[in-house]
Protein backbone atom coordinates (compact mmCIF):
# COMPACT_ATOMS: atom_id res chain seq x y z
CA UNK A 1 0.00 0.00 0.00
CA UNK A 2 1.71 3.08 1.34
CA UNK A 3 5.24 1.76 0.92
CA UNK A 4 4.76 0.99 -2.79
CA UNK A 5 3.33 4.50 -3.47
CA UNK A 6 6.30 6.09 -1.69
CA UNK A 7 8.75 3.91 -3.63
CA UNK A 8 7.03 4.85 -6.91
CA UNK A 9 7.31 8.59 -6.12
CA UNK A 10 11.03 8.24 -5.36
CA UNK A 11 11.61 6.35 -8.61
CA UNK A 12 9.74 9.03 -10.59
CA UNK A 13 11.77 11.83 -9.04
CA UNK A 14 15.04 10.02 -9.79
CA UNK A 15 13.89 9.36 -13.35
CA UNK A 16 13.04 13.04 -13.89
CA UNK A 17 16.48 14.11 -12.64
CA UNK A 18 18.23 12.07 -15.33
CA UNK A 19 18.16 13.92 -18.65
CA UNK A 20 17.14 12.00 -21.73
CA UNK A 21 19.71 12.00 -24.55
CA UNK A 22 18.68 14.29 -27.38
CA UNK A 23 18.24 12.84 -30.84
CA UNK A 24 20.22 14.40 -33.66
CA UNK A 25 17.87 15.35 -36.50
CA UNK A 26 19.28 14.15 -39.81
CA UNK A 27 17.44 14.89 -43.05
CA UNK A 28 16.09 11.74 -44.70
CA UNK A 29 17.65 12.06 -48.11
CA UNK A 30 19.61 9.00 -49.14
CA UNK A 31 22.95 9.77 -50.80
CA UNK A 32 22.66 6.86 -53.24
CA UNK A 33 19.00 7.55 -54.13
CA UNK A 34 19.88 11.18 -54.91
CA UNK A 35 22.89 10.16 -57.03
CA UNK A 36 20.90 7.30 -58.64
CA UNK A 37 23.84 4.99 -57.89
CA UNK A 38 24.45 1.78 -55.98
CA UNK A 39 27.08 1.36 -53.25
CA UNK A 40 30.14 -0.35 -54.67
CA UNK A 41 33.24 -1.64 -52.89
CA UNK A 42 35.39 -0.03 -55.61
CA UNK A 43 34.27 3.51 -54.69
CA UNK A 44 36.19 3.77 -51.42
CA UNK A 45 35.70 7.54 -51.15
CA UNK A 46 31.91 7.16 -51.08
CA UNK A 47 32.04 4.26 -48.60
CA UNK A 48 34.41 6.04 -46.22
CA UNK A 49 31.84 8.85 -45.81
CA UNK A 50 29.69 6.37 -43.89
CA UNK A 51 32.42 5.26 -41.46
CA UNK A 52 33.03 7.13 -38.21
CA UNK A 53 36.47 8.12 -36.93
CA UNK A 54 36.94 4.67 -35.36
CA UNK A 55 36.15 2.89 -38.63
CA UNK A 56 32.67 1.69 -37.61
CA UNK A 57 29.70 1.76 -39.97
CA UNK A 58 27.38 4.68 -39.20
CA UNK A 59 23.72 3.76 -38.65
CA UNK A 60 20.73 4.98 -40.61
CA UNK A 61 19.70 7.40 -37.89
CA UNK A 62 22.99 9.27 -38.35
CA UNK A 63 23.56 8.89 -42.09
CA UNK A 64 20.02 9.51 -43.38
CA UNK A 65 20.16 6.50 -45.72
CA UNK A 66 17.16 4.49 -46.87
CA UNK A 67 16.89 0.90 -45.62
CA UNK A 68 17.70 -0.71 -48.97
CA UNK A 69 20.92 1.24 -49.49
CA UNK A 70 21.97 0.93 -45.83
CA UNK A 71 21.86 -2.88 -46.13
CA UNK A 72 23.79 -2.78 -49.39
CA UNK A 73 26.27 -0.27 -47.93
CA UNK A 74 27.10 -2.63 -45.04
CA UNK A 75 27.78 -5.49 -47.45
CA UNK A 76 29.98 -3.34 -49.68
CA UNK A 77 31.97 -1.90 -46.77
CA UNK A 78 32.62 -5.42 -45.49
CA UNK A 79 33.66 -6.50 -48.98
CA UNK A 80 36.06 -3.54 -49.24
CA UNK A 81 37.50 -4.37 -45.81
CA UNK A 82 38.08 -7.96 -46.88
CA UNK A 83 40.02 -6.73 -49.93
CA UNK A 84 42.03 -4.33 -47.70
CA UNK A 85 40.57 -1.22 -49.37
CA UNK A 86 39.11 0.00 -46.05
CA UNK A 87 40.40 -0.54 -42.50
CA UNK A 88 38.62 -2.85 -40.08
CA UNK A 89 39.65 -0.58 -37.19
CA UNK A 90 40.92 2.98 -37.43
CA UNK A 91 42.64 5.26 -34.94
CA UNK A 92 44.88 2.75 -33.16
Amino acid sequence: GRYSILRFKIQCSIFNMIQKPRKIKVPRNCFFCNEKAKPSFKEVANLSRFLNDRGRIVGRDRSGMCAKHQRRLGEEIKRARHLALLPFVAGL
